[in-house]
């Protein structure tokens, strides 16, 4: 083989083995492919996440409509279900009545449904009474359901009581020209269950 093959056959070999180093992938090349991988796992996540919240709203509407007493709100950390004090309970009373049992049984269902997170149980009143007398009251109907709540298989530890009595009010408990309000008034006297939704309860 003379001088120029040699040289030659070199040169080519050299090349060859410059051409499969840069045929092997870049690191910075896998890195931004996991990277990619990473950031639609997220959105699968979050995909999700949203999936389970609009389930939680779609059951939550469907309770409502099935009784009577029951009203909804949603925000984007909760779930609010506002359960009517008069049904819950007798004129300044915090026994619950036989007859709201069916719907808490329902509720409880819902609690149990929801897979991590604080249920919040408010106690709220009407603007009769003094303040102080009225959250006392609030506390103890929602302290009642809590413990109704509990008895029948909730988590206590997931559960937490507030008495906000008249300070939360969702209707006039007085009209403008200063006449009482039964109405309004029926509507603030309520249980609100404050139900996270799947994002904040991730």
């Amino acid at each position: 083989m003379t001088g120029a093959i040699k040289s030659t056959l070199a040169v080519l070999m050299s090349m060859a083995a410059t051409g499969g180093v840069l045929a092997q992938e870049p690191p910075y090349n896998r890195d931004i492919r996991d990277l990619k991988f990473t950031i639609l796992d997220l959105k699968g996540l979050s995909s999700d996440a949203n999936s389970v919240s609009l389930d939680l709203s779609a059951q939550v509407a469907g309770l409502a409509a099935q009784h009577s007493g029951l009203s909804v709100r949603q925000d984007k950390t909760a779930v609010r279900v506002s359960m009517m004090g008069d049904v819950l309970f007798d004129f300044d009373k915090a026994s619950i009545q036989p007859s709201a049992e069916p719907t808490l049984q329902d509720i409880l269902r819902l609690v149990k449904s929801i897979p991590a997170g604080t249920i919040v149980i408010e106690g709220h009143t009407d603007s009769k009474g003094s303040a102080a007398y009225n959250r006392d009251l609030s506390f103890r109907r929602a302290n009642a359901v809590a413990e109704w709540l509990t008895a029948h298989g909730a988590e206590k530890s997931r559960l937490s009581v507030k008495g906000l009595g008249d300070s939360r009010p969702v209707a006039p408990n007085v009209l403008k020209n200063g006449a009482d309000n039964p109405d309004g008034r029926r509507q603030n006297r309520r249980v609100e269950f404050v139900l996270p939704n799947s994002l904040s309860a991730k």
